[in-house]
């Protein structure tokens, strides 16, 4: 009895601790007013000041003059850089704390076939990584189960809240599938024979479509009205991607992934989005014609193969812009996401258009979940979800937050790591 009270205090004391302390924003109540600010994420970027008026979480007016309400709260901007939130589009950010301690991960569950899995049932509100990110301009992500064929359904989540429910943008956004490899690989390693590899890529590739076939026949039989005792919660789950348009998130590097995977979306007539597409540039065609959306694998890596220029990663994102082919920047796990905006910052570096750059971080990837009618831009209509920034947001020298709204909500810019320099250089002034 003693060591179950003793492992049930350890538990309390270690929640406690991932806890944060942040208080959500509170609902607007007057309007805002953004005055003489550099607008970014506009539909037409224009380099002249301009002011932004929004109320009740709304953009009402944008331009170089505007009608500033008589109750108005109003921020001078002068000098300073206003942005859409920029969304996260490929994270396990709150479903997991400290990755090395498994009591904190709540990112995969256990099985290859799990389309009954939403992130945002395990989603933390409370996490200390959330404020770590939002400081830099991210607001929104799109959580994603790992593990798996299928590992379940992503969801899109605003970066403040009370709760899970209140959090949540999309509870499912998408559906997340890894498709197998499907190389055949010499190395000695490697234990299988040739004819054996083939075989074991042809069952992988197999069992996907059985998947799919049978959720589209389940689908049918559920809009037929067919009677049935037996319910399938996978299946259910499933019936999304068929009747509500929910894409499917395949995560596919290599030129043959990609070409499986648009055989697959030819075959289903479902949505794609193509996570990581390392070879991308190979296939700008098909790509085009087949209309996907790309989350591009992070712009800080080095080449994958030996043939492969040191800027392969850095000029994806340049290649495929100048292709028209929308994407979204990526960065791997949780906290890396702060990061977010530095990796449009390298591209940039490497040819990609500040413009396009930005869309990147923003309005294309609202357009890939399919929320970019509220979301993604500075619009009169569109959700307030906005920063302001003392400089170049792409920049990691200049990128400092000033405010930051979520829905008209004006939220906390503190961390556990501001707080923790602000404690120990208190203890340096007192030596």
């Amino acid at each position: 009895m003693k060591n179950i009270i003793r492992l049930l205090v350890v538990i309390v004391t270690t929640i406690s601790a991932l806890a944060g302390d942040e208080i959500p924003g509170a609902p607007q109540k007057t309007p805002v007013v953004l005055k003489n600010a550099i607008l970014y994420g506009t539909p037409s970027f224009n380099a002249q000041p301009q002011s932004i008026v929004f109320s009740n979480g709304v953009i009402t007016e944008i331009g170089p003059s505007v009608t500033i309400p008589a109750d108005a709260r109003i921020i001078d901007c002068s000098g300073k850089r206003v942005y859409p939130g920029f969304i996260a589009p490929n994270t396990t950010l709150g479903l997991t704390e400290v990755d090395a301690v498994r009591a904190t991960r709540d990112m995969a569950e256990a099985g290859t076939f799990n389309p009954n899995v939403r992130a945002e049932t395990a989603y933390n509100p409370d996490s200390e990584i959330l404020p770590t990110v939002r400081m830099n301009g991210v607001l929104i992500v799109n959580s994603v189960p790992q593990g798996g064929i299928i590992a379940g359904r992503s969801s899109l989540m605003r970066l403040d809240g009370w709760t899970r429910e209140d959090i949540a943008i999309q509870p499912s956004s998408a559906l997340a599938l890894e498709w197998p490899g499907m190389e055949i690989s010499s190395s000695p390693w490697v234990r299988k024979s040739t004819d054996d590899q083939r075989k074991d890529i042809a069952e992988s590739v197999r069992k996907i479509y059985e998947i799919f076939g049978n959720a589209r026949a389940y689908s049918k039989a559920a809009l037929a009205g067919v009677d049935t005792a037996q319910r399938d919660i996978r299946y259910e789950a499933m019936r999304g991607v068929f009747e509500r348009n929910l894409p499917v998130m395949v995560t596919a590097s290599t030129q043959r992934q990609i070409e499986a995977v648009l055989d697959f979306q030819a075959e289903f007539q479902v949505r794609i989005i193509l996570v990581d597409a390392w070879d991308a540039p190979r296939m700008i065609p098909q790509l085009q014609k087949a209309g996907v959306g790309i989350i591009v694998p992070r712009v800080h890596s080095l080449p994958r193969r030996e043939e492969d220029g040191y800027d392969a990663a850095f000029v994806l994102p340049k290649i495929l812009a100048e292709n028209n082919i929308p994407f979204a920047f990526s960065d791997n796990g949780s906290w890396q996401q702060r990061n977010l905006p530095f990796l449009a910052g390298t591209a940039r570096a490497f040819g990609l258009s500040e413009y396009a750059a930005v869309k990147a971080l923003t309005i294309w990837p609202a357009m890939i979940f399919g929320v970019d009618t509220k979301y993604g831009s500075l619009e009169v209509g569109k959700s307030a979800t906005l920063f302001v920034s003392d400089g170049d947001a792409l920049d990691a020298k200049s990128n400092k937050l000033t405010a930051a709204f979520i829905d008209g909500r004006e939220v906390d810019l503190s961390t556990r790591h501001t707080r923790l320099a602000k404690k120990y250089r208190e203890r340096l002034q007192r030596k």
